[in-house]
């Protein structure tokens, strides 16, 4: 399994008056750790339009700020139809503080609807299994 890094700065005006990273700011963390992800595939024929389906996050332990950047790991779960999975972890070292799975499907903007995965996305997403 391949999974991708990201390098993720915690924000002063992320952290809530406890001096804990507040919960909805783990969204925007997983998302950008995705969108890193995704633009690591490659662009041309095959550019990902998608929406987000599903986000599920756990919290193991606080995250806090500090000036070095925590490590965001993605990797795909599972490949469907015409959705696919990311699994993440935030990290500090070797010791969990957060995960996530994330249903995304792949959408066609002009029919506002779901659409299956085409050939090139879905190659360019089971290399990454």
């Amino acid at each position: 399994m391949s999974r991708h890094q990201y390098d993720c700065r915690v924000r002063f005006s992320d952290v809530d008056v406890y001096g804990h990273v507040n919960n909805v700011k783990y969204f925007e963390y997983y998302q950008e750790a995705r969108l890193g992800f995704l633009s690591s595939l490659g662009s041309g024929e095959g550019n990902f339009a998608l929406v987000v389906a599903r986000v599920e996050v756990d919290y193991k332990r606080p995250i806090v700020f500090r000036t070095e950047p925590y490590t965001v790991d993605t990797w795909v779960v599972r490949v469907g139809n015409s959705s696919f999975t990311f699994g993440s972890e935030f990290r500090d070292g070797a010791e969990v503080l957060s995960r996530a799975e994330t249903v995304l499907v792949t959408f066609d903007t002009e029919r506002q609807k779901a659409r299956p995965l085409r050939q090139v996305e879905r190659e360019r997403l089971l290399a990454e299994t």
